[in-house]
């Protein structure tokens, strides 16, 4: 068995460069997305979060992408798709 130790002071190379993220002034008004995994913990939580956000931020749009299951990731495209159709969103990731 090889062991290998490496040096915590070492330099470690700059992340890339990414994409600007464009910065919201207020909530109200704006078009939410609603990302929700459909984890079962929060089966009667999200319900009523989503309830609340909608009483309380006044979004001119609601956009909602419920996965098909917890332990599978959105696919990339419907992650583009649903980006393009908000402006901010809020993630239900579960327990």
């Amino acid at each position: 068995m090889t062991l290998r130790i490496r040096d915590p002071r070492a330099d470690i190379n700059k992340p890339p460069e990414g994409r600007r993220i464009r910065t919201l002034e207020a909530v109200q008004g704006t078009r939410v997305g609603l990302l929700w995994s459909q984890h079962a913990s929060s089966e009667k939580f999200w319900p009523v979060f989503e309830n609340i956000v909608e009483q309380h931020l006044h979004p001119s749009e609601v956009h909602r992408l419920y996965k098909h299951s917890t332990w599978n990731v959105a696919t990339p495209e419907q992650v583009a798709e649903f980006a393009s159709r908000i402006d901010y969103a809020l993630v239900g990731v579960g327990g």
